[in-house]
């Protein structure tokens, strides 16, 4: 079944019923009728037209194009031109129902059903060549295309073009039918299309098969059918969401008993428009014996809402844009509109900026990298004050967000990826820039709302509790994925890359557990990310920021955890301030690193610095030792207790320290911090 409006880059298809257009051809050419008003264009007055027969030459023959025809025959060409745009997209959007054989009934708003079955011949559970799709329509009323269908279309997939997702034939079964306001309208023969949606662009082409399209039209008075067949087609559609633009080109030849007469018809300018307006420009050109033409144009007066329908160059009359199709808009596919009786499209310069569509913001993944507001005009890339996705609850951090535009596109992307399961506000801070606005100074307020952030799949780096560090030459961190997960399943693929810092060395990119080893002398910070995903093919990453202190020429190291915290590591990897470690000769040790982390202690003359040293500090200590021991905390600077083993300490040649490996217990306010202290030395931190 045709699936509910749900993306404006859906292209959409004709208002007009085809069948009221050849209601009025026939009417216009002797066969029956007259009234008040066109059938095919509602609440106008009539051209004024006297009865024509048909001329007796066969349909073949091509048509001289005169004021009598030329009045009847656009509109006629340009109909037959996009019925074949509509009856792909319906097929587009049935395929995106299916996923594996089944038969799908669904009632129509006037009683009638439609129904589809699915022949998965390749078992694949997705649309793909060799497949059949079979729709039936019962009297059902679609509004999308404002008329009512009987009968059964048969899609037989092929293999697609590259880059493009569907391809196939379209088969019209025998009897199957249009009608609207009692006059029936019938297709039969067959076209192809393919079907491309690109990251920007949607693009539908249908074009000729090697058996002609048909269409028939039976007067409702005299009960005359005629046909007319459409060969050489090419007609196609793109809808695109940075440009927020809709483009129609037609080409093909009509051979046509309803006109006497065949014409080649193309598009000299394509049609198009903004989103949800009537077409600003398009100019669709026929042409019959002696050179003779005819056309259907966008008028070139701001606001019109009418078509012009002209002989050469000179207008004859005018139809309702409306009237013509709404192939031109995705009007009809927006989602704020698909609960309407009808479609509010509007001339473009009454159209001012408005919101097209939303992300879905209930179910983000955690490493979604950005989200997208599609608007119905390009937008002006106004600078961004602060914008950030604050966490509901508060228990988690706040993450800052980049803004860029992309035409018609608000892109916003977390600058770090979100915390599964928790839900954030986004929020456009008052000193931002805004509203919105477009080229003409349309404004519209900046997107927001509560970004719900999913569970389904997470990707863990465990280290078996060995600190984030590659400390020492050759030195090197196991790295263990297993424990991510898939809706509480093990994932099914894992990607494991290096994105910053220096160059490490990985045993292996897909396994779940992995091994990376430092370069031989080195200093600095890496970055390793794991990416999984599952069989549906979502993903989450994880990334990991490895402190590398592979050089040990001024290599200092802080590791500490308070209390039942997590293990926290500075070091001088990033720091761009300066550290050290001195032995002053009143046998004081000071190691100051560049965070402000500082050990001082001062032991007594009958002890030296050397591995195996243990003592206490602090008021009350019996070792004799004197100095702040570990300063971690200003408040308890002088009053914080502790004690230590020294596990390396060796001096240089000018009698100053060559390397230190210290770790310390200290209690600052009844709250003890284990901390582990390396100055050019190798000696592994406490877990």
């Amino acid at each position: 079944m045709p699936q509910a409006p749900s993306h404006p880059s859906r292209f959409v298809r004709p208002a007009l019923p085809l069948s009221l257009i050849l209601v009025a051809v026939l009417t216009a050419c002797g066969g029956g009728g007259g009234g008040a008003s066109d059938p095919a264009f509602p609440g106008t007055p009539p051209p004024v037209t006297p009865p024509v027969t048909p001329p007796a030459s066969n349909a073949n023959t091509p048509l001289l194009l005169t004021s009598s025809n030329a009045r009847s025959a656009p509109p006629q060409a340009f109909g037959y031109g996009v019925v074949t745009l509509g009856m792909a997209q319906t097929v587009v959007d049935w395929s995106a129902g299916f996923s594996d054989s089944a038969t799908l009934p669904k009632a129509c708003s006037n009683g009638g059903s439609q129904s589809a079955t699915f022949t998965d011949a390749d078992g694949s559970h997705g649309v793909s060549a060799g497949d059949k799709l079979s729709v039936t329509y019962v009297n059902c009323y679609l509004k999308e295309v404002d008329v009512t269908l009987d009968g059964t279309i048969n899609v037989a997939y092929a293999t697609p073009p590259n880059g493009q997702q569907l391809s196939g034939t379209i088969s019209f079964a025998p009897g199957f039918a249009e009608s609207s306001g009692g006059a029936r309208q019938n297709l039969s023969g067959n076209v192809r299309f393919d079907y491309a949606n690109v990251n920007l662009s949607k693009l539908l082409r249908t074009y000729s098969d090697s058996q002609p399209l048909v269409i028939s039209v039976t007067d409702s008075a005299s009960k005359t059918t005629r046909s007319d067949t459409v060969t050489l087609l090419e007609a196609q559609h793109e809808l695109r969401i940075d440009t927020a633009r809709a483009t129609t080109s037609l080409r093909y030849h009509l051979a046509s008993e309803i006109l006497g007469g065949s014409l080649d018809i193309s598009t000299t300018t394509p049609w198009t428009s903004w989103f949800d307006t009537l077409p600003d420009a398009g100019e669709l050109l026929l042409t019959g014996a002696s050179d003779s033409k005819a056309g259907l144009r966008v008028r070139p007066v701001a606001d019109s809402s009418d078509l012009d329908v002209v002989l050469g160059n000179t207008p004859l009359t005018s139809i309702p844009a409306a009237a013509a199709s709404y192939l031109w808009s995705s009007g009809a596919w927006l989602p704020q509109n698909a609960g309407l009786a009808k479609y509010d499209i509007k001339p473009a310069t009454q159209s001012g900026l408005s919101l097209l569509i939303a992300p879905d913001l209930t179910n983000v993944a955690p490493g979604t990298g950005s989200l997208s507001w599609v608007y119905s005009r390009p937008l002006q890339t106004l600078p961004v004050g602060n914008v950030f996705f604050r966490p509901q609850d508060g228990s988690f951090g706040t993450i800052a967000a980049n803004v860029s535009y992309q035409g018609a596109i608000l892109i916003v992307r977390p600058a770090s990826q979100f915390v599964p399961g928790v839900t954030y506000q986004l929020s456009f801070d008052d000193s931002a820039t805004y509203p919105l606005r477009d080229a003409t100074g349309n404004s519209i307020s900046p997107p927001g709302g509560a970004v719900q952030v999913k569970q389904s799949i997470r990707a863990v780096i465990g280290t078996n509790n060995a600190a984030p560090l590659l400390l020492g030459a050759g030195a090197s961190l196991t790295l263990d994925a297993s424990a991510s997960s898939a809706n509480g399943q093990p994932v099914n693929s894992i990607r494991w890359r290096q994105i910053s810092g220096p160059t490490l060395t990985l045993d292996s990119t897909t396994a779940a557990r992995i091994t990376v080893t430092g370069p031989a002398s080195s200093k600095g910070v890496s970055t390793i990310e794991l990416q999984v995903s599952n069989a549906a093919g979502e993903t989450d990453t994880q990334q990991l920021a490895i402190q590398v202190l592979t050089d040990f020429s001024q290599a200092l190291l802080y590791t500490y955890r308070i209390g039942k915290g997590d293990l926290v590591i500075e070091s001088d990897a990033s720091a761009t301030e300066f550290a050290y470690a001195r032995y002053y000769s009143d046998n004081t040790t000071e190691i100051m690193s560049s965070r402000e982390r500082n050990f001082l202690i001062t032991l007594p003359g009958n002890q030296t610095w050397q591995a195996g040293l243990t003592a206490s500090y602090g008021p009350g200590n019996t070792s004799g030792v004197t100095g702040y021991g570990w300063v971690g905390d200003d408040d308890c600077k002088g009053k914080s207790t502790g004690s230590f083993i020294v596990r390396e300490y060796t001096f240089d040649s000018n009698g100053q320290p060559a390397s230190i490996a210290i770790d310390v217990d200290d209690n600052c306010a009844g709250v003890t911090t284990q901390a582990s202290i390396r100055y050019r030395s190798k000696v592994p931190v406490r877990p």
